[in-house]
């Protein structure tokens, strides 16, 4: 038991390692990028990547999650190879979608008829880097399912890391803002090919094995995953991407810029310190709950200590963010500390609450979450129509917050209510 409880501690440290150099990376680098860079040109990649994000989500059909969950590696492999099959497929029609109405989508993105010619040469990117995503997936799952944690984090550090250097290398040489694109899918198709050149060389040979039959069983046995995990987190990327659709529509790529960085620069800490504390919590929650039926005591411990983490954070944003942001990264992004002054209290709900919300999963109540995504969803558009309405960013912005923050207090509450389980 202690073996085990050794290697599942260094396997989270070498995972939470690994993201937080891949992190740090373009965080560190941020301040010569905005300097390289203009807001606008952050901007048009802010729109980007949410447009790669949001299809990213059905590049699969999910069947990528189901990986690590057969306990044969020979049916394993066929789903690995299935993923893979599908996101050359989806990738394929995301293509012939771009090519057919590229000038009617990069004009629906962007009102700003100079950004929606830019766009419509990025958006040819938008298969490929899908693509590569669905195959980065599928051989991550692979690899986690085989325990090789050190490969993943190292393609998480290439990915940052190769397209950092290419933004800086091609701004640096005056080609913007196509340089921060270039960036983006040059990290991605680095990390792709390491991982790749991994996998190729373990020749394992359950993939010798792999069958028309068997991927094909394999995909009715794990159609819930299409099914069911395909809409939820449909719903839940679409939410936190709706923001940056909205402001590059209706406020433009300057305003856009400055709130990608806002969104980057608080989202950090979130990802990883959360991160890290779910690794541990949902570990002992699960255990707990398990064994006793509830898990509240260590539910209580781990909310105190998020709160303890996040409220000194928040206290420095919400009072010194506009005056910090303008000195890191140049005049032309404190607007961006204006925003993350606004998204202080979001910040400090969403760092509590992300970690906590596991207990949806340990009490079997996800079809509470799946309904409060939607609610994500329809306060995200309430938000931004008020916004619009009376055309002020910062009307919009914490009309979001507000109900985000709400949202999130029932989160944490719902959390604690299944957490205590039987336990009156």
């Amino acid at each position: 038991m202690r073996i085990l409880k050794s290697s599942f501690s260094r396997n989270i440290i070498t995972l939470v390692t690994g993201t937080a150099m891949a992190q740090a990376v373009p965080l560190a680098l941020s301040p010569i990028l905005t300097r390289l860079y203009t807001p606008d040109d952050f901007g048009i990649l802010a729109t980007y990547m949410s447009l790669a994000a949001v299809v990213t989500v059905v590049v699969s059909l999910k069947y990528d999650i189901a990986i690590i969950i057969p306990e044969k590696d020979e049916d394993s492999a066929n789903i690995t190879v299935l993923s893979i099959l599908i996101a050359f497929i989806i990738s394929t029609i995301i293509f012939l979608g771009v090519f057919f109405f590229n000038v009617e989508l990069s004009s629906f993105l962007t009102d700003n008829q100079e950004d929606a010619r830019t766009l419509s040469k990025w958006l040819y990117f938008i298969p490929v880097s899908v693509l590569f995503m669905g195959v980065f997936n599928a051989i991550s799952f692979w690899f986690n399912r085989k325990t090789l944690y050190k490969r993943m984090a190292a393609s998480k550090i290439i990915n940052t890391t190769a397209m950092t250097g290419v933004q800086i290398g091609s701004g640096t040489l005056g080609y913007t803002p196509v340089g921060l694109l270039l960036g983006f899918v040059s990290g991605r198709i680095f990390s792709v090919l390491y991982l790749i050149h991994k996998f190729r060389r373990d020749r394992d040979s359950v993939f010798s094995k792999i069958t028309k039959t068997g991927m094909l069983a394999l995909m009715k046995r794990y159609k819930r995953f299409p099914y069911f995990t395909l809409p939820a987190e449909f719903i839940n990327v679409v939410s936190n991407q709706l923001p940056i659709f909205v402001i590059g529509k209706y406020f433009g790529g300057a305003i856009l810029g400055n709130y990608s960085l806002m969104e980057r620069v608080l989202n950090a800490p979130i990802s990883l310190l959360g991160r890290s504390v779910l690794d541990v919590f949902k570990q002992r929650a699960s255990e707990d709950y398990a064994k006793d039926g509830n898990c509240k005591d260590i539910f209580v411990k781990t909310f105190k200590t998020l709160v303890l983490l996040s409220i000194i954070p928040t206290i420095l944003l919400f009072f010194i963010s506009p005056f910090i942001f303008g000195i890191i990264f140049g005049k032309e992004w404190s607007m961006a500390g204006e925003f993350a002054q606004i998204f202080s209290i979001l910040f400090f709900f969403k760092f509590t609450a992300s970690p906590l919300s596991y207990m949806f999963n340990i009490a079997e109540k996800q079809h509470y979450d799946m309904f409060w995504q939607i609610g994500l969803l329809i306060f995200a558009v309430i938000s931004f129509a008020i916004g619009i309405y009376y055309n002020d960013i910062k009307v919009a912005l914490i009309s979001f917050v507000a109900s985000y923050s709400l949202l999130y207090i029932l989160n944490i509450y719902l959390s604690y209510s299944f957490a205590k389980g039987n336990k009156q």
